[in-house]
């Protein structure tokens, strides 16, 4: 794994817990992030491999305190629509990482 630094003592969200996303939340808290995860599925949500994360429900966190959100590649950023936290998270100025 690749610990990724760039967020170190930064809050980050990750939403989307599958293999991708716990990956992506394991790497940025190696480098001192503060993850925040969330899934929409509460099945991935009570997950083994998610235990060690700190769940937070992204519809409820004020974005302008976040450093980035880093959806996973299911979650839509523009279609058909963006995800509502996608959404929220552009609105209050917050970089998203995705493809």
């Amino acid at each position: 794994m690749i610990a990724l630094d760039r967020y170190r003592q930064k809050t980050v969200a990750v939403l989307g817990l599958g293999r991708s996303g716990v990956a992506a939340a394991r790497a940025l808290a190696a480098g001192g992030a503060r993850v925040l995860a969330w899934d929409d599925d509460p099945a991935r949500r009570r997950a083994g491999e998610v235990r060690a994360l700190t769940l937070a429900d992204l519809g409820g966190v004020d974005f302008a305190d976040v450093a980035a959100l880093v959806p996973s590649p299911g979650v839509p950023l523009t279609h058909p629509a963006p995800h509502p936290v996608v959404a929220r998270a552009r609105k209050a100025g917050c970089e998203v990482l995705g493809d």
